[in-house]
């Protein structure tokens, strides 16, 4: 197992390194991954990391890596939009600044300030002088989307909906990680509360994209499923069970014919090393979270899952995330890569009070 763990850190090395401090003082070393995978059972560990060094480089973003896509989108957006050159976009577009100090949004954008003086001459605040037709949205992801309606939605309210509906301003939505499952609802509920359809007014732009979205039709015909999302099983009955009695909830669970992936789908694997391994690495995972959460005395948080947060009313496993970013890790993932308590060690340790989806 030690080549295959020099080779994970070797991928992870510059996970919040940037963090390390007297606050923050776990480095991605190989005592570190070891003490990690030492909690699956023993027959799994040599397992779990291959498989987990076959996904890595598919699935965790560096820092250079991300925003060097970031900043070559920019030329995206020129070409997408029909300016001359990146100046003109830059000049009739606002960056929407809606979170409060030390979020995602906050990080995201003095990267990119920082970007656009080196090779542009432009700061943010020169962004936007002429009469703005792009309001552009940046964050780290978007699994639910609750954060991004919500901001969006006070934007036009500010705005004013009447004057939005009749201008021709474009909403450029661009995340580091971006749910399709998430992005299919968003549209149709922000749209639902405006009153009208935004329509091409609304585009959507990502580093990296989780096809999770489990509705099976012509817009959506073979989705790689390129995240954690078990076959029905007996295990998967039991939990759901467990999650229906966890709480005493005002509200009925749905969603629960989402809650397992069909038998057909991928069609082709091409995401994990093959149909055999993705189901045991999910039938793992699944089952160490709940393990984890059957350690928890006292629950509190009703979106909690085995697999990682997800809307509360949902009767599923969890989202499933397995991307990561050099900055942190989403709540979305299954719980034995972040879950710091109750005798689980995480990979991830998890960094409070960022701007990923969270539920409760």
């Amino acid at each position: 197992m030690d080549a295959l763990i020099k080779q994970i850190v070797e991928i992870l090395k510059d996970y919040r390194i940037e963090d390390i401090g007297w606050t923050y003082n776990t480095k991605i070393d190989e005592e570190h991954v070891l003490k990690w995978v030492n909690q699956f059972d023993e027959g799994d560990r040599e397992f779990i990391l291959t498989e987990f060094l076959h996904l890595l480089p598919m699935s965790y973003l560096t820092k250079e890596r991300t925003l060097a896509i970031i900043s070559s989108e920019f030329e995206v957006l020129r070409k997408d939009f029909g300016y001359e050159t990146i100046t003109d976009f830059l000049d009739e577009t606002k960056f929407l600044d809606c979170q409060q100090p030390g979020k995602s949004q906050k990080v995201l954008l003095g990267f990119i300030n920082d970007e656009l003086k080196e090779k542009f001459g432009y700061s943010l605040d020169d962004c936007g002088k002429k009469a703005v037709k792009n309001w552009i949205y940046f964050d780290d992801v978007l699994a639910s989307a609750g954060n991004f309606k919500k901001d969006i939605l006070l934007e036009i309210e500010k705005y004013g909906k009447e004057n939005f509906q009749k201008s021709d301003i474009r909403v450029i939505a661009s995340f580091v990680i971006l749910h399709t499952w998430g992005t299919a609802n968003v549209r149709f509920s922000i749209d639902q509360n405006l009153g009208f359809k935004l329509g091409n007014r609304l585009k959507f732009y990502r580093v990296a994209e989780i096809e999770n979205n489990p509705r099976i039709n012509y817009f959506n015909s073979n989705p790689e499923f390129n995240h954690i999302f078990p076959k029905h099983s007996d295990l998967g009955d039991e939990i759901l069970d467990y999650l229906e009695n966890l709480f005493d909830r005002k509200y009925e669970m749905g969603k629960h014919e989402f809650a397992f992936r069909g038998t057909d789908f991928p069609k082709k694997e091409i995401f994990f090393t093959n149909t055999d391994n993705r189901e045991r690495y999910e039938k793992i995972l699944c089952e160490k979270g709940y393990e984890i959460m059957k350690r928890i005395e006292n629950p509190n948080a009703h979106s909690l899952r085995p697999l990682g947060m997800t809307p509360p009313s949902y009767k599923t496993l969890g989202t499933g995330t397995h991307f990561f970013t050099w900055r942190n890790i989403s709540n979305t993932c299954p719980l034995v890569f972040w879950w710091g308590a109750n005798d689980w060690y995480p990979l991830f340790p998890v960094k409070r009070g960022h701007n990923w989806d969270i539920w409760d």
